[in-house]
């Protein structure tokens, strides 16, 4: 059997027959098919990879653990939340220094690498070396993540004390604006409508939050944010932008300025154009028309999804489009460049943002141009939908 969930799990040809070994294996493996088993750093087999590892290994957290460190995404969630009771010192300090990476899906495991890894205990420490605060921070942010499958924090028994500890080394550091985002997210947290019973029921919440409320309003940290607003380093002013996000410092003006050099930054364009308000959008929209290529991005139509490193600027066309349907008016030479582009996304976001607009907003010439598209659109449905917008106009 074991030779068998070998042969398949290697030489299968179908994902599903690359399972089918992987369960053999987890059936009758040894610690010898480890190496085997890594197959679960990919996502599509990570499920059923960390379930015969914990099945077949002699010491299944630390087989896990290794394969949590090169795993990414939905395959690192399922490691790392296999990782219950595991109690190498190696293994929990990871946890708290590493295993959260910024991550969106950081929130599905967060509970558990704060208590295996005893987050409260760490931040209990007298001192702490810089990478651990940091990772710290990290796991607080996923824990108090309001925007993600629901924030845990609530949860962790000794949540209150691990507050105090990374408020405690945060401050006694100087405020940086990788914690400052920390702090801002916990802040968030601490003032949500879904906490605010425990806030207002218990002492030590309530203290916390009051505490927190402070150190964000306080005018050095908004300095740091200002200061990290007319830096050069790219990673820098990002971390910035989101903080003055957070905070509702006006950033757009320094994020103008950054596109005018780095056109192909897709993330300044998504800070740019998202919940913009609409004494903005006009200089937004202009900038994208100047500094994107249009002409090259319209391609005519094809089937692809546009994912991967070659569609890196029709990913930026689509952070825009797919936010104009708030903005009326504005915007139309680029909804008109998505309704061209290779990319079926594009233009399914340009038929999404002219289904906001009134048709007093929409230019005469609209009709046509979605009657020419559709005529030459390969997805049936999009081609459909192209119609009836028309039809609409």
């Amino acid at each position: 059997m074991r030779q068998l969930g070998r042969w398949f799990a290697t030489h299968g040809e179908h994902p599903n027959a690359v399972r089918f070994g992987i369960l053999l294996l987890g059936m009758a493996g040894t610690d010898g098919d480890s190496d085997v088993l890594k197959l679960g750093a990919f996502w599509a087999f990570s499920t059923e990879a960390c379930e015969a590892l914990v099945r077949s290994q002699a010491d299944p957290h630390r087989a896990l653990f290794e394969l949590a460190r090169q795993a990414e995404g939905w395959a690192r969630v399922d490691a790392v939340g296999r990782l219950e009771g595991a109690s190498d010192p190696e293994i929990r300090e990871w946890l708290i220094r590493e295993s959260c990476t910024g991550d969106v899906l950081d929130s599905y495991f967060a509970l558990t690498a704060a208590r295996v890894g005893d987050l409260a205990g760490v931040l209990a420490r007298k001192a702490l070396n810089e990478e651990t605060l940091d990772g710290a921070g990290r796991l607080l942010e996923a824990l108090t993540d309001v925007d993600g499958p629901g924030p845990a924090l609530a949860s962790y028994e000794d949540a209150v004390r691990a507050l105090n500890g990374y408020l405690f080394h945060s401050t006694a550091r100087g405020i940086t604006l990788r914690r400052l985002l920390s702090l801002l997210s916990i802040n968030r947290f601490l003032n949500d409508s879904r906490v605010s019973t425990i806030c207002r029921d218990n002492h030590e919440w309530r203290r916390m939050r009051y505490r927190f409320t402070r150190l964000v309003a306080d005018p050095a940290s908004r300095k740091v944010v200002l200061v990290g607003l007319t830096d050069e380093e790219p990673s820098t002013l990002r971390l910035a932008a989101w903080a003055a996000k957070l905070m509702n410092i006006p950033a757009r003006p320094a994020l103008l300025r950054r596109v005018e050099s780095e056109p192909y930054d897709s993330t300044v364009w998504f800070l740019l154009i998202d919940d913009c308000p609409s004494e903005d959008i006009s200089a937004v929209v202009e900038a994208a028309a100047r500094l994107l290529p249009l002409q090259e991005l319209r391609t005519g139509p094809t089937t692809e999804l546009g994912l991967g490193t070659e569609y890196e600027v029709d990913q930026i066309l689509d952070i825009i489009v797919s936010r104009l349907d708030d903005h009326p008016g504005h915007g139309w030479e680029l909804i008109e460049t998505a309704l061209n582009n290779r990319t079926s996304r594009n233009r399914r976001m340009a038929l999404q943002a002219l289904k906001g607009w009134p048709t007093k907003f929409v230019p005469s010439t609209a009709r046509q141009i979605l009657l020419a598209a559709a005529a030459r659109e390969p997805v049936p449905e999009v081609t459909k939908e192209m119609t009836q917008e028309a039809r609409r106009l």
